[in-house]
């Protein structure tokens, strides 16, 4: 037998990389997996249709009992100054009874003048018991209630209009295709694209919109001739905010919590960032406790209880890098998820033109933030981290 064709020894370390089973994992992991926590409760938490792309609503509240008086120059010996400026006077009609907590001075309104340009009352001073002592600017004046003479005539009304609130339904599409030569060529990895893509597509929609009603701002733009439109995010509408001017204390935290908690719900939620919610952790862990949520969210969260009113925490991935020092607090009862009828989340298949060599699929939401009773929510910022 002839063994001249054989040149050398038979080897297998050059096998062609083409003819090896290369070992391939059949799923793809993503590096975020599932929406936020806060994602989630957007979806789940009061949803209004809204039937038209611009919405309204209004929002009233008690007439106030307290003012402070609104005057730099102010020089009293006593109970010589009858006529006060102070910062609103429309909390006041004649007989009404003011109490000064400073001074413990009790004074009987006698006049009040409210408009653009005054804001003062007369006062009969020292009204009370106690003696009427000088007064300083920015004290707090209380309005306890009116005192009518027997057989009086009704006192003067004091009413207030209700706020009026507007919003944008703003239009968010998430597309995604692949070409048909790619939907028929066999994956080791990931199955069917389309099925991959759409699911990825749909986390990707959801933590859009999420970043959407937390930041956004109102604005309609016709320069085009096709309307386009933003809403407003709940950050647009919150008036309590607190600078935590880097680290924050456990009395920082109490001061922010009694402000927050001084209107609205007793249990709110806190959407923070994970530099926020480890300074909260820092605080007060044994504080933090974790609870199903299923009365209100459906899902585990901590809950961290305080004298003032519970905590519910979610971490959002929105608030990171720049917006790392930002946290939240939600009355959720006052916030609403408002789609325009009919254009809720929605998967769009096949929206490729007809000679297309291949398929493209698109999410698509148009929705609004209503924000109600901005005097509910409160917001820090600014906040690096713990400071014991």
């Amino acid at each position: 037998m002839s063994t001249s064709a054989i040149p050398g020894p038979i080897v297998t370390t050059t096998i062609d990389r083409d003819r090896l089973a290369i070992d391939c994992s059949k799923t793809i992991t993503q590096l975020i997996p599932q929406a936020d926590p806060y994602a989630v409760i957007l979806m789940k938490a009061r949803k209004e249709a809204a039937d038209t792309s611009e919405f309204i609503w209004y929002d009233d509240e008690p007439v106030g009992w307290w003012t402070q008086i609104d005057d730099a120059n102010i020089s009293d010996s006593g109970a010589n100054t009858t006529t006060l400026k102070v910062k609103d006077a429309s909390l006041f009609a004649v007989h009404d009874i003011i109490k000064v907590p400073r001074t413990g001075e009790i004074m009987s309104v006698t006049e009040s003048t409210s408009n653009d340009s005054t804001q003062q009352i007369k006062v009969v001073r020292g009204y009370g018991t106690t003696t009427a002592a000088p007064l300083a600017n920015e004290d707090w004046l209380m309005l306890t209630a009116s005192a009518m003479e027997q057989n009086s005539n009704a006192p003067a009304s004091k009413l207030n209009q209700p706020t009026k609130y507007t919003n944008y339904t703003q239009i968010v599409r998430t597309t995604f295709d692949e070409s048909m030569t790619s939907a028929h060529e066999l994956k080791r990895a990931g199955g069917k694209e389309r099925n991959r893509l759409r699911a990825k597509k749909l986390l990707e929609h959801r933590l859009a919109i999420a970043r959407v009603s937390l930041w956004g701002e109102k604005k309609e733009d016709l320069s085009s001739g096709k309307p386009r439109r933003l809403t407003a995010g709940i950050n647009s509408f919150i008036t309590k905010r607190k600078d935590m001017g880097g680290g924050m204390t456990e009395a920082e935290w109490e001061a922010f919590l009694e402000e927050g908690f001084e209107y609205g719900s007793r249990t709110k939620l806190f959407v923070c960032s994970r530099t926020v919610g480890g300074a909260i952790n820092m605080i007060a862990q044994n504080k933090i406790v974790t609870s199903s949520g299923e009365e209100t969210y459906g899902i585990r969260l901590p809950r961290y209880r305080s004298f003032h009113g519970d905590v519910i925490i979610a971490v959002d991935r929105s608030l990171e890098k720049a917006y790392a020092g930002y946290g939240f607090l939600l009355d959720m009862k006052n916030i609403k998820y408002r789609p325009l009828n009919g254009r809720d989340t929605k998967l769009h298949p096949n929206i490729q033109a007809n000679d297309v060599d291949g398929w493209i699929d698109e999410y698509r939401t148009e929705f609004g933030m209503m924000v109600r009773q901005p005097k509910t929510h409160a917001v820090l910022f600014n906040c690096t981290g713990y400071s014991p």
